[in-house]
């Protein structure tokens, strides 16, 4: 719930605490009174149409101050960022140049990238000697990460097919709506599974996709242990496919790697989500006005009473 025009509510509230010294100043005259007649029965009528008056004068307030509830509605297909990450899960990756390991390292960043990306839809895929798509591009961000904490070793032949595993992120954006659409590549080796060409692969997805598809390569492993890593490879599917190479040569530099693209690919939509708002003032001007009316009929009763 919220108040879209909340300077109404604050009106109200200053009228009420003007209004004792306007009552007293007009009751400040003396009356004279003569026979058996005194002041007691006309005061307690004030005081016992006091209370509806105020308070109908206080949900009037309310509802002029537009008290509005909201939901939060899911982004429409095509909105925000649709982004595949694309992990390389070789045995290489249990090298402890990063802490605990590459592998662990890759995986902390990525939650902690999605945790950043709440209105975007993120998938998972992995890769060895082949490829495995584990969750499609999806909003369900505590399923995704449960497939990220529980990707590991050995549940795929030992390899690295870097063509294969790109194949297979741009196979699980072919059915995305949106006008921009993210691969992030990491690997720590070079091609040497598969049967798939990484060229041809960001060649393709050039020809498909345009600049509505960007692929952003990482390349893992400290600068001691880096004999391995196709830093060539992964700068040229970078650069057809319209995204960078990055070099993460330090476990800090794999955070700053994802706060990069993060930038890069700024999502079109609010972090805090998407809500529709819709007024519920009636409701509250219906029972202010029937406490105002209450309030006059029982002054009018009250007083016709006294006056018996």
């Amino acid at each position: 719930m919220r108040l879209a025009f909340w300077p109404a509510l604050v009106l109200f509230l200053v009228f009420l605490s003007i209004y004792p010294l306007v009552f007293r100043r007009r009751r400040r005259p003396a009356q004279c009174f003569t026979g058996p007649f005194d002041a007691g029965p006309s005061s307690r009528i004030g005081m016992a149409t006091l209370f509806p008056t105020l308070a109908g004068l206080f949900l009037i307030a309310l509802s002029a101050s537009r008290p509005q509830s909201g939901f939060e509605r899911l982004p429409d297909a095509g909105e925000g960022v649709d982004i595949i990450i694309t992990l390389d899960v070789s045995t290489s990756m249990l090298e402890q140049d990063y802490m605990p390991n590459r592998l662990e390292a890759a995986k902390a960043a990525a939650l902690n990238f999605i945790r950043n990306r709440p209105t975007d839809r993120v998938g998972l895929v992995v890769y060895a000697a082949e490829p495995l798509a584990l969750c499609p591009p999806t909003l369900d961000h505590g399923t995704l990460s449960r497939f990220i904490q529980k990707a590991g070793i050995g549940t795929l032949d030992d390899g690295t097919a870097i063509g294969a595993g790109l194949a297979i992120a741009a196979r699980e954006l072919e059915g995305s709506q949106t006008s921009r659409r993210v691969i992030i590549l990491l690997s720590d080796g070079m091609e040497n599974a598969g049967t798939v060409d990484p060229i041809q692969v960001a060649t393709a997805i050039r020809t498909l996709h345009g600049d509505s598809l960007r692929v952003y390569t990482v390349a893992i492993g400290t600068n001691d242990t880096r004999t391995g890593v196709d830093e060539e490879t992964l700068a040229r599917i970078a650069a057809i496919t319209g995204g960078r190479l990055f070099d993460a040569g330090s476990p800090s530099d794999l955070a700053d790697v994802y706060a990069a693209i993060d930038s890069l690919e700024a999502s079109t939509l609010p972090p805090e989500g998407l809500f529709v708002y819709r007024d519920r003032y009636l409701p509250l001007l219906f029972a202010g006005l029937g406490l105002l009316v209450f309030g006059g009929v029982l002054r009018w009763k009250l007083r016709k009473v006294a006056g018996d």
